[in-house]
């Protein structure tokens, strides 16, 4: 229970006046009204008092001595910030009056999302120093005040964007402290290890040490012994109640132990109750607050037990019933009483009411009853049933709810099959525009492979360029009639297909000639970087081996060679350097190397140019690369991927190349669905140009990622379309569909696609359909194609797919015996499903 005995009388001083003081004089003008101003500042008195009698008077409302004497002040000012370019927009937003102008600004930069510098506040046509406050500014008789806002660079701003919230709000959180101080706490105490929980009430000013004395004088133990702790931490004596964290009610939780693990006597706590306790109160009274005192009484009862258990490690007693609610005093029998009770009959009134309504008759002449209220009904005209019906006609106006309902209705489905009928329509437009965008895409990726080639695929598209040229121009050559010219025609093309054939393969050696250098830098930036690994703590630890220290200076020597920006001298220098720092190898490879620079320093003595020295040069980079690459010499270069391959040629497939004779590794011979083996690798089967024609396999590839995307959209991962390669798509298209559309004839491979010919089938070279695009998404929509097309249409299908059997019968084999012997799913991994990521086509 919690008793309040001292009230402060400066917290209530300032937010309303006493209204007895108020009678009489004239009221005081700091109320801005309720809305504005919840809690008025306290007043300031500006006389010539002495510090000591001012200190000792309590402030008092300005209403109870003479206002001349008095100044109100304003804590708060209500700004109101306008632009003259938009004089529609207004945003208000209250403020200390001590605010300087530069936090006005950050704060309205801030909300406004515009720079600080940029924006001026102004007044009357006058730019605000950012060094003066908002209480010099001249105010309205309200107290507010109005600012202009504009931007030096004219940049456009909306103070309507501004979220606007209330000025009262902005006010109390301005005025209300973060932290409500409290006159009394109270604190929750926690026994440990006897589950006990007890509060107490004190004054916020007192210290642990004061509180560890009163309950030490309670549990009659020593407070030394005692030990507060809050959240683990111990609390030291000589704080005060006002630095815990208490919430906004005024209550503390508190843990209680002892140094030795006493337990207390929890039964001495509520012993000396007092009997009565006063509280002051502050009730809000119109605009005024009145103090009233309330008084409690505590009766204590002693708890009957009804039943329950006892803990026996902790002792606590549980009831069953009966907690709080007093027991109801037991019913005495009455004894024989001869007093003034017994002999005074008790006289009650009771009002009756009757069942039913009943006429009641006074023929006397001592009752009077007035006729004023009285109402004299006229029955009407009787109304049968049909005649009531009649008058409501109750049908007439259901058929005008039931038009109305069904009104309403129809034009509910007509703005749902508009607004389907638009979304519809705006689907389209938007797979027009993704459409339109992969092809854009896909004819400036095409464009910049031809224009900047670096793999196969890009030379072979230029490969194929030229041989489109060519026979171009060979049948336009053929229409000549005359012989001269023809034969003139035919050498100058032949001259003209060396020289565009001679430009793409030194394009090509020179694209060679730096990915070789790349991978070069790149394999002595690995063989020389250090070990690295994250310790414990989470950060990266670095360790230099002999062996990576040797690579570094490698590789200093090796980029030190291959600069070209020296002069002779220079030059010169460096040779010499390499070749004392190659002695210390004993290989006859640095013995080459070490004649090598002897030779190029003889040659730069004789002033021998560039040009001369270039091929030397080389050999001598070559011999050093290869000397860096030698492990007896360079024993970090195992470390490198390169190096290591031995170990995956000595656990994997191994095949002989009959033409290159040389064993490489599976992956490196061409795959398709036709081959039969191994015979020549991908290297030598590009090379050589008589046995293969320049194709460009670029709109084959396309087909292909289309048909494996629909493919994979449909879950079907078991599809054909992941084992056939970009040769076997070219084989269908070019071979077997001969490079045109089934239904229109359209011989543009970019809109060409190979879809499903019946779509519940998966996808497979015998069951394919080659139209353009817009042919694929009618087709897809039909269940029986062969209901729908005519015969020699379907009976041409039926061929194709009858060849792609025949060419396919091997892969027809393996997926047959697969397929039977259940070893197909295991076979078949299934790949990740990226729908989302895949370009809509």
């Amino acid at each position: 229970m919690l008793r309040v005995t001292d009230m402060n009388p400066r917290e209530t001083e300032g937010i309303a006046p006493n209204p007895d003081c108020i009678k009489g004089v004239v009221a005081c003008q700091c109320e801005l009204g309720r809305e504005k101003l919840l809690t008025a500042p306290p007043y300031k008195k500006f006389s010539l008092i002495k510090d000591d009698e001012e200190k000792s008077r309590i402030l008092t409302a300005p209403c109870t001595r003479e206002t001349e004497q008095y100044k109100c002040p304003i804590s708060h000012i209500l700004v109101t910030f306008k632009s003259p370019l938009h004089p529609n927009e207004v945003f208000n937003k209250v403020f200390p009056s001590n605010t300087p102008i530069k936090y006005v600004k950050r704060k309205l930069a801030k909300l406004l999302s515009v720079s600080n510098n940029n924006l001026l506040l102004t007044k009357n046509r006058n730019v605000l120093k950012e060094t003066s406050v908002l209480s010099e500014l001249k105010t309205d008789t309200l107290g507010n005040l109005t600012v202009d806002v504009f931007t030096k660079d004219s940049e456009d701003f909306s103070l309507s964007t501004v979220p606007k919230d209330s000025y009262v709000h902005d006010l109390l959180q301005s005025v209300i402290p973060k932290k409500k101080t409290m006159a009394f706490i109270a604190i929750k105490f926690r026994v440990r290890n006897q589950n006990g929980i007890f509060t107490r009430s004190y004054h916020s000013i007192i210290k642990i040490h004061e509180i560890k004395k009163n309950l030490g004088g309670i549990f009659q133990v020593e407070p030394d012994n005692l030990v507060l702790l809050r959240g683990e931490h111990p609390l030291k004596d000589r704080m005060a109640l006002l630095d815990l964290d208490y919430d906004k009610y005024g209550i503390v939780e508190v843990e209680l132990l002892t140094k030795d693990n006493v337990q207390l006597s929890l039964d001495k706590l509520y012993r000396e109750l007092p009997m009565n306790d006063v509280l002051t109160v502050m009730v809000p009274f119109g605009s005024t607050v009145k103090h009233i005192n309330v008084e409690i009484f505590s009766e204590p009862i002693q708890k009957p037990f009804l039943g329950g258990y006892r803990n026996v490690h902790t002792g606590a007693t549980y009831h069953h019933a009966f907690t709080q609610t007093p027991q109801k005093p037991e019913k005495l029998v009455s004894d024989d009483k001869t007093c003034r009770d017994t002999q005074t009959a008790e006289m009650r009134e009771k009002i009756y009411d009757t069942a039913y309504s009943r006429a009641t008759q006074m023929n006397t002449v001592h009752a009077y009853i007035p006729n004023v209220t009285d109402r004299i009904l006229v029955p009407g005209k009787y109304e049968t049933y049909d005649e009531m019906i009649a008058r409501l006609n109750h049908d007439h106006y259901a058929t005008i709810i039931q038009r109305a309902f069904r009104h309403h209705q129809f034009r509910q489905k007509v703005h749902r099959w508009l607004k389907e009928c638009m979304e519809r329509i705006a689907r389209m437009k938007e797979e027009e525009r993704l459409e339109r965008e992969a092809m854009e895409r896909r004819l400036r990726g095409d464009l910049i492979t031809k224009t900047f080639p670096k793999t196969r695929e890009d030379f072979d598209q230029l490969y194929s360029m030229v041989d489109r040229w060519k026979h171009a121009e060979i049948a336009r050559i053929s229409q000549l009639h005359s012989k001269g010219p023809k034969i003139a025609e035919f050498t100058l093309l032949l001259d003209k297909e060396v020289e565009l054939l001679r430009c793409i393969e030194a394009y090509r050696i020179q694209v060679k000639e730096d990915s070789r250098k790349i991978k070069e830098k790149q394999f002595l930036e690995e063989i020389s970087k250090p070990f690295a690994w994250y310790g414990r703590d989470g950060k990266l630890i670095t360790m230099d081996t002999v062996e990576t220290q040797k690579a570094r200076k490698l590789k200093e020597l090796y980029n030190s060679f291959l600069r070209d920006d020296m002069e002779t001298n220079e030059r010169i220098e460096i040779l010499v350097d390499m070749k004392f720092a190659l002695q210390e190898f004993r290989h006859p490879l640095a013995e080459e190397i070490i004649n090598l620079l002897d030779r190029e320093c003889d040659l730069l003595v004789r002033r021998c140019d560039q040009h001369q020295l270039d091929f030397l040069r080389r050999r001598i980079t070559a011999s050093l690369f290869q000397l860096i690459k030698t492990s007896e010499l360079n024993s970090g270069v195992t470390k490198c991927k390169d190096i290591r391959e031995y170990r995956e040629m000595q656990n994997d497939r191994l095949y002989f190349c009959e033409m290159c004779h040389q064993v490489k590794l599976y992956k490196d011979f061409p795959l398709n669905a036709k081959i039969s083996g191994f015979l020549v690798c991908t290297s030598c089967s590009w090379k050589d140009v008589n046995e293969r024609s320049w194709v460009d396999m670029t709109p084959y590839k396309f087909i292909l990622r289309a048909v494996q995307r629909d493919e994979r959209k449909r879950k079907c991962w078991s599809s054909f379309a992941f084992v056939l390669q970009e040769k076997d798509i070219f084989f269908i298209v070019e071979k077997l569909w001969h490079s045109h559309s089934a239904i229109s004839e359209c011989r543009d491979l970019s809109e060409l696609r190979l879809c499903r010919w019946h779509v519940d089938e998966d996808w497979s070279p015998w069951n394919c359909f080659l139209v353009t695009v817009q042919e694929m998404k009618a087709h897809l929509r039909l269940e029986r194609p062969e209901d729908v097309y005519d015969e020699e249409l379907v009976q041409k299908v039926q061929n194709k797919h009858k060849l792609a059997k025949a060419n396919f019968e091997q892969l027809m084999s393996v997926n047959k015996r697969f397929t039977e012997s259940g070893d197909w799913p295991a076979i078949r991994a299934p790949a990740v499903a990226r729908t989302k990521a895949v370009d809509i086509i």
